[in-house]
C-alpha cells in the first residue's frame, strides 16, 4: 500500500534538494565567469563548491530512491565506481561513464 503522505513530503525534499543545487550551480557559475572574465582560475577557489553541489546530488539520489520505492517502482543499483543510483539494467553510469557488470541474471 502506497504511503501518500511519505511520496508527497519525499516530493517536496525533492524539490528543496533541486533548488539548493540549483543555488550552487549559480554560485559556481559566477565565479567561474569572474575567473575566466579576469583570465585567472584557480581550481582550489572552486573545490568546495564542486563538492558541495556533489554532496546534494547524492542526497538527491538518496531521497529519489526513497520516493521511488514508496511508489512501488522496480529498484535500482548504484554505480561500482561512483555510487550514483542508476537503472538496474543500465550498462553505462551517467556520471562516470564506467562500465557495470551483469548481473547473473542479465
Amino acid at each position: 500500500m502506497k504511503n501518500y503522505w511519505n511520496i508527497f513530503r519525499l516530493k517536496i525534499h525533492l524539490r528543496s534538494l533541486a533548488g539548493e543545487k540549483d543555488q550552487g550551480f549559480l554560485s559556481l557559475g559566477k565565479k567561474v565567469f569572474q575567473l575566466l572574465h579576469n583570465k585567472e582560475l584557480e581550481r582550489e577557489d572552486l573545490k568546495e563548491d564542486v563538492q558541495e553541489i556533489l554532496s546534494i546530488e547524492d542526497e538527491i539520489d538518496q531521497v529519489r530512491e526513497a520516493l521511488y520505492r514508496e511508489m512501488g517502482q522496480p529498484p535500482r543499483k548504484q554505480c561500482q565506481s561512483c555510487g550514483k543510483y542508476i537503472d538496474a539494467q543500465a550498462r553505462y553510469c551517467p556520471r562516470c561513464g564506467n562500465i557495470q557488470e551483469r548481473s547473473k541474471s542479465e
